[in-house]
C-alpha cells in the first residue's frame, strides 16, 4: 500500500519507465528518447575511466570490465525474473557471433584508446551507422536510400582528414585499431536486426563473459591480474554501472523511438566522451580531428534526420502519429 501511495507521487515520466520496466506499460517517444540520450550520456565516461587508471594494462582493465558486467546482467536478469523473464528464445548461431562482435569491439576500443586520442576514436565509431546500412543491403537486401548514399560519402570524406592526420602520427597503430569498430559495430547491428525475437539482454551477458574469459587469459600469460584498488574499482565502475545501468536505459528507450532516430540520440556518447578527457586529464585533439569527426558527424545526423523524415512519413508508423 505505501509502495502505491509513493508511486502516486512520482514524477510522471519515473512512474512511466517504472511501469513500462515491469511490462505493464509502454514509455511515449519523449521518455524513450530521453533514456537513450541518457544512455549515451553513461557510456560516454568508459574513456575518461581508463584515462584515470594507474598501472593496469589494457587487458587488466577490460578484464575487470568484462567481468564486472557480466554480474550487473546477472542482477538485471534477477531483477527481471518476476516480471519480465529474460527469454532465450530465437537464441540461435547469429547470437554467438554477435556476441563474439560485441567483445572485438569493447577489446578494440580500449586498445585504440591506449594508443590514439579519444576523439579519433569515438569519432571513428559514429560512423557505425553508415556501415550498418550498407551490411543492411548486402545481408538483408534493405534500401539504401540516395541520402544514405550521400551520408557515406560524406563521412568517407571526414575520416580520410583524420586519416591523413592520424596515420602520419605516432598515434597510427591506435587509429588503425579504431577503424575497425565502426564495420565491426555495422555487421553487429545487422546481425541483431535480422534477429529481432533474442532478448537484448542475451548477447550482452555472452560478450561480458567471453570478454572476461579472453582478457582475463591475455593477462595472465602476460603477467597477471595484480592490479591496484584503485585500477579495480575503475574497471568495476565501466562494467557494472556503466554497462549495468547504461544498457538497461538504452534497451528500455529504444523500443520507443523511430530506429533512424536512434544513432542519432546516441551520439551523445561521441560527443561527450572527447569532452570529458579534454576537461581531464587535458587530452586536446589535433584539428584535423575536429575537421574530420565533425564532418562524420554531420554525414550522420545528415543520414538520420533524411531516414527519419521516410519513417515518420509512414502510415504504418504509430510514432508519427
Amino acid at each position: 500500500m505505501a509502495f502505491a501511495a509513493s508511486e502516486a507521487y512520482a514524477p510522471p515520466m519515473l512512474h512511466e519507465v517504472s511501469q513500462a520496466w515491469t511490462g505493464d506499460g509502454e514509455l511515449s517517444y519523449r521518455s524513450g528518447a530521453i533514456l537513450v540520450a541518457g544512455a549515451g550520456v553513461v557510456f560516454s565516461f568508459t574513456a575518461i575511466l581508463f584515462r584515470g587508471i594507474e598501472t593496469a594494462s589494457g587487458w587488466q582493465f577490460l578484464t575487470v570490465r568484462g567481468a564486472s558486467a557480466a554480474v550487473a546482467m546477472i542482477v538485471l536478469t534477477l531483477a527481471r525474473s518476476r516480471t519480465r523473464p529474460v527469454s532465450l528464445r530465437g537464441v540461435t548461431i547469429t547470437t554467438f557471433v554477435a556476441s563474439a562482435l560485441l567483445t572485438s569491439m569493447a577489446i578494440l576500443y580500449i586498445l585504440a584508446l591506449a594508443r590514439t586520442s579519444t576523439a579519433n576514436v569515438t569519432f571513428l565509431i559514429a560512423a557505425g551507422p553508415l556501415s550498418g546500412a550498407l551490411f543492411g543491403r548486402a545481408f538483408l537486401g534493405e534500401r539504401l536510400s540516395k541520402v544514405t548514399l550521400t551520408a557515406m560519402g560524406i563521412a568517407a570524406g571526414g575520416i580520410a582528414v583524420m586519416a591523413f592526420d592520424g596515420l602520419q602520427a605516432d598515434a597510427s597503430t591506435g587509429f588503425i585499431l579504431a577503424g575497425f569498430i565502426p564495420a565491426i559495430l555495422g555487421l553487429y547491428n545487422m546481425l541483431i536486426r535480422s534477429a529481432p525475437l533474442v532478448d537484448p539482454v542475451v548477447p550482452t551477458f555472452l560478450a561480458t563473459l567471453l570478454l572476461a574469459v579472453v582478457c582475463g587469459v591475455v593477462s595472465l600469460a602476460s603477467g597477471g591480474l595484480a592490479m591496484s584498488l584503485r585500477d579495480v574499482t575503475l574497471g568495476a565502475i565501466a562494467g557494472f554501472v556503466l554497462i549495468g545501468f547504461g544498457l538497461p536505459l538504452f534497451n528500455l528507450g529504444h523500443r520507443s523511438v523511430p530506429t533512424a532516430q536512434i544513432s542519432l540520440l546516441a551520439m551523445t556518447e561521441v560527443v561527450l566522451s572527447p569532452v570529458w578527457v579534454w576537461i581531464w586529464p587535458g587530452e586536446t585533439p589535433s584539428g584535423a580531428t575536429l575537421v574530420g569527426g565533425t564532418i562524420v558527424i554531420a554525414a550522420v545526423i545528415w543520414q538520420v534526420t533524411g531516414s527519419t523524415f521516410d519513417e515518420t512519413r509512414s502510415p504504418n508508423n504509430p510514432v508519427a502519429t
